[in-house]
């Protein structure tokens, strides 16, 4: 039977710090994910669109949700190049303890 990276991690580190590790990175993208929208979508609104750019309601709502859909990839992407990231690091580690 053939261990995969993440059990060895797993026996090899102690289970409460992988725990908060992966704990404080979900609640920061998932903080990240309810907040940075919202702000975006209102502070875009009212401020940016409406305020400085004079634009019809239509025009703005429609700006600001554009606005908030490319924070939502970034933020998605972002997720993303830390999960690969943090496996590629892990891979190089269980190469280097062989």
């Amino acid at each position: 039977m053939s261990t995969t990276v993440i059990d060895t991690i797993i026996s090899n580190q102690d289970d409460e710090s992988l725990i908060w590790i992966v704990f404080k990175k979900m609640l920061f993208f998932t903080l990240l994910m309810i907040f940075a929208p919202l702000t975006s979508y209102f502070v875009s609104k009212e401020f940016i669109f409406d305020g400085f750019f004079n634009m019809s309601d239509r025009s703005s709502y429609i700006s600001s949700v554009i606005v908030t859909v490319v924070v939502i990839h970034v933020i998605l992407i972002g997720f993303l190049v830390v999960a690969f990231r943090e496996d590629k690091s892990d891979k190089k580690k269980l190469n280097k303890k062989d």
